[in-house]
């Protein structure tokens, strides 16, 4: 398999791509939603959705790792070294970041292809954030933060299953069990809704990437190629960034067509439903749209992933530093709520 050209990689990641951006586009999946509704309405449909996500990631993608078909543990999400302080830190500002602007990562990229405004600037300040952390000004700052301050896991892995010596397949089994019990402790009739099932087809979407960058793309003569990685949204709008600025970012990657195809999918899906329009940002919203997403570009990078690339693809690996940032982001959307309740009552 050549490494100039690795069709898997580019075209697997288009198709994964394209059915994201519809179930998305069509269903609003959102974790900012989530939290918000739950907070402000009691609506528990949304959460319900990403707990489904979750759960049919976990399972999936250990059961990928099970039966040797990928090897999760050589993703970065498994490495030795456990940046908590960026985990944290990072997370609370990407979560802070995507309640002030009003979506999360992957709702963000599906807005902004339906021609929303003001998801549309929210995108290219994430990508400025993030390409000034993993790139640019930010990125020694970064890398000297996670040296000085990261701890290094003994058993070399960092899979919560193996450092607390547990079987990782029963560890996901118990996982799931447990999301299952939340979605049905949500609402009676959770299993029927379609937000639900968007939830468990973006999971299904989470391993079919580690299927197609684990599995499909290895040549079994030259098996380093490329690390088995999943859907993620920062990394891929810094490259592709760094991309059309100066060419300097390969598109021979599951990242890049995974994005391109989240936004064909997305503009198509708008189209054929009748809402792909232009819908000018609101003036008093623009500091917000903007503040929003520097520091979801910031936060996501220094936290290793978004709330897709931490919340899903990472926690499908078992390994304790998403779930460590993925709660972070969780508490950093909590606390951007509170503060925007306080600003609006004020």
């Amino acid at each position: 398999m050549s490494e100039e050209f690795n069709l898997w990689l580019i075209v697997g990641g288009l198709m994964v791509g394209l059915a994201f951006g519809v179930v998305v586009q069509r269903s609003r999946f959102c974790l900012v939603a989530a939290v918000s509704n739950l907070v402000l309405i009691g609506d528990t449909r949304q959460l319900r959705a990403f707990v489904a996500a979750v759960a049919v990631a976990l399972l999936g993608t250990q059961a990928l790792e099970s039966a040797s078909w990928v090897a999760v543990a050589d993703s970065g999400y498994r490495s030795a070294q456990i940046d908590w302080v960026g985990a944290i830190g990072g997370g609370l500002m990407f979560g802070c970041g995507a309640m002030l602007a009003g979506g999360c990562a992957g709702r963000t990229v599906v807005g902004a292809a339906e021609g929303n405004g003001g998801a549309l600037l929210t995108l290219m300040a994430l990508a400025m954030g993030a390409m000034v952390s993993l790139y640019g000004v930010m990125a020694p700052a970064r890398q000297w933060l996670a040296a000085t301050t990261s701890v290094v896991v003994p058993s070399g892995d960092a899979s919560v299953a193996i450092i607390l010596g547990l079987s990782p397949w029963l560890f996901a089994v118990a996982i799931a069990v447990v999301s299952l019990a939340v979605i049905l402790a949500l609402g009676r009739r959770a299993l029927g809704n379609d937000l639900t099932a968007a939830g468990l087809m973006v999971g299904g979407l989470i391993v079919a990437g580690w299927f197609i960058t684990g599995y499909l793309s290895v040549d079994e003569f030259d098996y380093h190629v490329h690390r088995p990685s999943s859907v993620s949204f920062a990394g891929p709008v810094a490259r592709a960034g760094i991309y059309l600025v100066s060419k300097g970012s390969s598109i021979n990657n599951f990242s890049i067509p995974l994005l391109v195809g989240v936004l064909l999918g997305s503009a198509g899906s708008a189209w054929l439903n009748r809402t792909l329009r232009w819908r000018p940002p609101q003036v008093s919203r623009i500091g917000h749209h903007l503040t929003g997403g520097l520091l979801m570009g910031v936060g996501a990078v220094f936290a290793g992933g978004c709330n897709i690339g931490n919340g899903l693809s990472g926690i499908s690996t078992c390994s304790l530093e998403p779930m460590i940032a993925t709660t972070a982001i969780i508490a950093g959307m909590r606390l951007g709520l509170a503060w925007l309740q306080h600003i609006e009552s004020g």
